[in-house]
């Protein structure tokens, strides 16, 4: 079986969010050359932050792309120049008004390897502290803190259901940072 190559890789269509990439692959066997689209945008970074009394802060905002308020953990895009632990940290005070410490990476995923070439760093952060009771960031939206039980019953309920956010915790979880 031969390995899939990329044969030529042209930039279909863009503006200042997203691009849209159109690549001719040669699938080798009987597929042969196929072409596929898919979408690049910047990077994202979401942080899992836990507060000394096990408070996790948790946002709820308007998402037009699925066109509903989407509970979340706080993330947003990495900045030009930015490196996705600033950008973790940034998202953390804007959305939460927390401060992070230490952060441990939970892995670099991505987000739908089907047709988005998008990556989203995830982070830990396990002592986390309110410095600011004013949000800073831009975007309208509500914070709330969970306690583990309460996280846990919104992902078995459904209502925290941002597959990303929900492998977050997984891996928090099954590398012994996290218990539920």
């Amino acid at each position: 079986m031969t390995a899939p190559r990329i044969l030529d890789r042209r930039l279909a269509w863009e503006s200042p969010f997203v691009r849209v990439v159109e690549k001719d692959v040669d699938l080798g066997g009987r597929r042969g050359v196929e072409t596929f689209w898919s979408l690049r945008t910047g990077g994202y970074a979401a942080i899992l932050a836990v507060t000394p009394d096990l408070q996790i802060p948790l946002v709820r905002q308007y998402r037009p792309a699925v066109e509903t308020n989407v509970l979340e953990l706080p993330s947003g895009a990495i900045d030009s120049g930015e490196t996705p632990e600033v950008a973790a940290r940034r998202e953390l005070l804007e959305e939460t008004g927390c401060e992070a410490g230490e952060l441990v990476l939970l892995g670099q995923l991505h987000v739908d390897s089907g047709r988005l070439e998008t990556q989203q760093w995830g982070f830990f952060a396990p002592d986390v502290r309110v410095v600011n009771e004013h949000l800073t960031g831009e975007e309208d939206l509500e914070l709330t803190f969970v306690t583990l039980g309460e996280l846990k019953d919104l992902l078995i309920g459904g209502e925290f259901n941002v597959a990303l956010h929900v492998a977050m915790i997984g891996l928090a979880v099954l590398s012994g940072r996290l218990t539920l």
